[in-house]
């Protein structure tokens, strides 16, 4: 991809370090939990916007001897998951550069397509959901899952977090993320020509459980990315001084034992026609 399509279309984690750390923690038999039991041995499979890999490894282990491919738009993230794939020794998978909105191959290639988390950061979904269904073979699936953030909750309602919440989200909307669309996204699988749907939602807990300090360590980071740093700067919603205070606030919230927050997510399934 080229530097002027990833301006074009901004992604808000950026590509540093931490987040293929906390990325490559994922898991397909976790992420892609209502999509597993649709998986069967020798299917061939496209993973868009694989980032570093892992969740693509972890399908191409279970369809194996089937091929599966992940493309992404940032080179790193595709140089990180050739390598990650080379430490498994999984050998039915490769890696390439290529955009959701213009899949780099021919119509009905696949039986099944995936998108975990990568819709939500265009603009309009529609050419992306439309790609995915124009790869995939008659029969075939495509397993979409996507954050709803109005449905985010995080406490104590401490200043500092929600100033962090306020700036996400004006983000967000500066890089016309589709922050809400994953409620319609059964309705959107339709209009892009898909048959048949299915969806449901999910939430999980970052803090106050199991997790408890993933929470600060995605948001310290997120406030310290440079994507999100040069938005906020240029918009002249915050200093340099008040992030860095920022950042150092939500770093310490592990240590409160009555943080607790949840998310929400939708998860749906669209069916080709056989």
């Amino acid at each position: 991809m080229t530097e002027t399509h990833r301006s074009e279309q901004p992604y808000l984690h950026g590509y540093e370090a931490w987040t293929r750390e906390w990325m490559a923690k994922r898991t397909a038999k976790r992420e892609l939990a209502f999509l597993v039991p649709h998986l069967r041995t020798g299917m061939n499979v496209i993973d868009c916007g694989c980032g570093p890999g892992s969740i693509t490894i972890g399908v191409a282990e279970l369809v194996a001897p089937g091929q599966v491919v992940g493309i992404d738009i940032e080179p790193r993230q595709v140089k990180a998951a050739q390598a990650h794939a080379a430490e498994k020794g999984v050998s039915n998978l490769r890696f390439q550069s290529g955009s959701i909105t213009a899949l780099p191959f021919p119509d009905a290639s696949f039986d099944v397509a995936v998108a975990h988390f990568v819709i939500e950061h265009l603009r309009d979904p529609m050419p992306a959901l439309r790609e995915m269904r124009r790869v995939l073979k008659p029969g075939g699936v495509a397993a979409i899952k996507d954050p709803y953030y109005p449905a985010f909750t995080f406490r104590p309602r401490l200043p500092e977090l929600e100033r962090v919440e306020e700036l996400l989200a004006k983000v967000r909307a500066r890089m016309g993320a589709s922050s809400a669309y994953a409620a319609d996204l059964r309705a959107r699988l339709l209009e892009a020509g898909f048959a048949r749907t299915q969806a449901e939602a999910g939430t999980e807990t970052p803090a106050g459980g199991p997790g408890h300090q993933f929470l600060p360590f995605v948001l310290q980071n997120q406030i310290r990315e440079q994507a999100f740093r040069q938005a906020v700067l240029a918009e002249g919603w915050a200093s340099e001084a008040e992030l860095d205070a920022l950042a150092g606030a939500v770093g310490a919230l592990g240590e409160r034992p009555d943080l607790f927050g949840f998310v929400v997510y939708v998860q749906a399934l669209g069916w080709v026609s056989a």
